[in-house]
Order: structure tokens, then C-alpha cells, then sequence
């Protein structure tokens, strides 16, 4: 019996594992892209920032990054590329990817367009 429960833990642990973008596309270049607000930072920023209690109407980010102008308000006094790209502490709940770091850095280091 407690090879059995031993063999079922060994199992079920080793099919856990976490979905890492760089991992899995080791060869992905992210540098050479060109980036857009639209197609590329919004769709971070919505999926990682604006979302419910945080930078949205009534949460509890520094900010509110419903739309370009709420975001470069952010970028232009500095506090977003020092919470998102030097400090790496935003957002808290899940961490961007490199390429995403690297898609903002880009975009900020490009005048943030809105393009």
C-alpha cells in the first residue's frame, strides 16, 4: 500500500509544472519587433494592471490605466518605468515575462506612442 501512495504522489507531482514563455519558446526575440500600443501594451496592461482592485475606477492602485492618456500620464512623470521595469514590483500579483518587460521598456524608450 505505501507503494502505492507513493507511486500516485511521485505522479501527480511530476505533472505539475508552470507554463513559462521563455521556456518554452527559448529562441523567442523580442527586441526586434516592432511595437505598438494598441496590439502590443495595452493588452499587458489590461490583463496585468487594470484589472479588479487595482488600477481601475474604485481599486487600489496609484492610478487609474483605463485608457492611453491615464497610462502616459504615469510614464511621463517616471513612475511607471520605475514600479514596471527598475523596481520590477508591478504588477504584484503576477510577474511579466522578460519580453513583456522588454516590449515596455521599448515602447517608453520610443516616446510611449500612441500607435
Amino acid at each position: 500500500m505505501n507503494k502505492l501512495v507513493s507511486l500516485l504522489i511521485v505522479i501527480s507531482l511530476s505533472a505539475c509544472y508552470y507554463d513559462n514563455e521563455e521556456e518554452l519558446y527559448p529562441n523567442l526575440d523580442c527586441t526586434t519587433k516592432t511595437i505598438s500600443f494598441s496590439s502590443d501594451i495595452s493588452p499587458i496592461i489590461n490583463t496585468k494592471c487594470a484589472t479588479t482592485g487595482c488600477h481601475v475606477q474604485g481599486g487600489s492602485g496609484s492610478g487609474i490605466f483605463e485608457n492611453y492618456n491615464q497610462i502616459k500620464a504615469k510614464v511621463d512623470n517616471g513612475s511607471f518605468r520605475n514600479r514596471v521595469i527598475i523596481q520590477k514590483d508591478m504588477p504584484p500579483s503576477s510577474s511579466l515575462t522578460n519580453c513583456q518587460i522588454t516590449y515596455i521598456e521599448q515602447w517608453i524608450n520610443n516616446g510611449a506612442p500612441n500607435n
